[in-house]
């Protein structure tokens, strides 16, 4: 109906010379305006795997948390069998997801060495066959959601594959058929529906802002807007890609580096379905929480407040810290999950900081961002305002022991200061107040600071 209504205006359009060809031809000028979006319901996590069986005990987990994403991936066997779509085995575990309130984005896996097995990627009318079905049956008003009675609910992100730059054994020609394949089938059910290619991980590792060979690949995907955006894995790692001292490893660098490597003019839209910090090893594990807490916090904030090309428009649709749902002992590196569940003295840092961001910022949708210049971003909501600052030498041009903070609301009675471990201070504020000059402030760590 939108889309209607705007082509019915094209020729008025062009007649009064309110837009040109050129303009025309640009994806953007038939894209509804986003809407606005609760900081915290950008959080997310997974995985949850084909049939997910045991889904639910995870997903209660990831409601105390209050984050509202999940990754949902299945493997080939569990979306394509006797050569059509397959989609009744996630049927369960959409609905759990449907019932904690858990928004799922899927994921087909595919890797080029399961040719070798027997498995072809196949080609554009396989993937254009699967789009379309998962799109008829799982998008909001889909099947599933009909027949439940159930309204404006269900999958709105699709992607395939996960990091194909790893292993790079799918050729270029097949992977940029199966992704437009996927795409062009989502779309035909509803264009409103977003397709991106899966994650990412070659810029973090290796600054390789091709992506191995598969930018180039789906560039035109992406500048057409048959791709929506893309999805990057960021690591922070102190000997590889480090936050401290650099700006380069940042989730916002690789975003920028790529679309300039790959010749984008479309402004396209930033995903992350994994982004942590590296656990150090021992014998350093007294000091290793704190640390991978301090820093845990500027990575939320870096995926989170990635920005468009003009510096300011946000570009993040989510991002999930990853392994969130595996302990310590199941993935020694990035588990964030609390080896006991309800042991304080279990509670890994990590899962704390995003807990923590979740709070304060519950409500809060962004005003402000400027992560490449001064480091900072502003967020409201009713009752609050929120001042974020990256304290970060190369993530701010004005880091240092001392922020002011300027345009404090009118009526404000307090400023909370908030760190990696929680409230550190609140200052009380006098009527009229509307500048705060702090002191004192830790380097090389992001500071939040609450208005109420």
């Amino acid at each position: 109906m939108y889309l209607l209504a705007v082509k019915t205006m094209i020729p008025f359009l062009l007649l009064t010379g309110l837009v040109t060809d050129s303009e025309l031809s640009s994806p953007s000028i038939i894209e509804k305006p986003a809407p606005e979006r609760k900081v915290a319901s950008l959080l997310g996590g997974g995985n949850f795997t084909n049939e997910a069986a045991h889904s639910t005990n995870d997903l209660t987990y990831m409601r105390k948390l209050n984050i509202s994403w999940a990754r949902l991936n299945l493997y080939p066997q569990y979306y394509y069998s006797k050569q059509s779509p397959k989609t009744d085995s996630i049927e369960k575990v959409i609905s759990d997801m449907y019932s904690h309130k858990i928004t799922p984005m899927i994921l087909f896996e595919y890797y080029g060495s399961y040719e070798k097995k027997g498995i072809p990627i196949g080609d554009y009318s396989k993937w254009f066959s699967i789009g379309q079905t998962y799109a008829e049956t799982y998008r909001p008003g889909g099947t599933w959601a009909a027949e439940r009675g159930i309204k404006d609910w269900g999958v709105t992100v699709f992607s395939a594959f996960n990091e194909p730059d790893v292993e790079r054994t799918i050729p270029y020609e097949k992977y940029y058929q199966a992704l437009k394949g996927l795409a062009d089938g989502v779309h035909s059910v509803d264009p409103d529906l977003k397709v991106i290619p899966g994650g990412f991980s070659s810029q973090n590792a290796f600054s390789d802002w091709s992506l191995k060979g598969y930018g180039p690949a789906i560039a035109e995907l992406l500048n057409n807007g048959t791709l929506d955006g893309l999805d990057l894995h960021t690591y922070y790692d102190d000997k590889y890609a480090p936050i401290l001292g650099t700006y380069k490893n940042s989730a916002q660098n690789n975003f920028d580096q790529i679309k300039k490597r790959l010749g984008l003019t479309r402004d396209i839209h930033f995903y992350s379905t994994e982004f942590n910090v590296k656990q150090s090893k021992p014998p350093h594990s007294a000091q290793t929480e704190e640390y991978l807490a301090k820093q845990f916090l500027t990575a939320i904030w870096d995926n989170l407040g990635v920005v468009k090309n003009d510096g300011h428009t946000p570009a993040t649709q989510f991002a999930m810290p990853w392994s969130l749902l595996q302990t310590g002992q199941e993935d020694k590196l990035y588990g964030m999950r609390t080896e006991h569940e309800g042991s304080a003295s279990q509670t890994v840092s990590r899962t704390k900081v995003l807990q923590l961001v979740t709070e304060v910022t519950a409500d809060a949708s962004f005003e402000y961002l400027d992560p490449k210049k001064k480091g900072e971003y502003v967020l409201t909501s009713p009752g609050k305002k929120i001042w974020v600052w990256q304290n970060v030498k190369g993530w701010s041009n004005r880091t240092g022991p001392t922020y002011q903070i300027d345009n404090i609301p009118n009526g404000a009675k307090e400023l909370a200061v908030y760190r990696w471990n929680g409230l550190n201070e609140v200052i009380p504020l006098d009527d009229g107040k509307r500048t705060v000059t702090l002191n004192n402030l830790n380097q090389d760590e992001t500071y939040m600071f609450v208005a109420r």
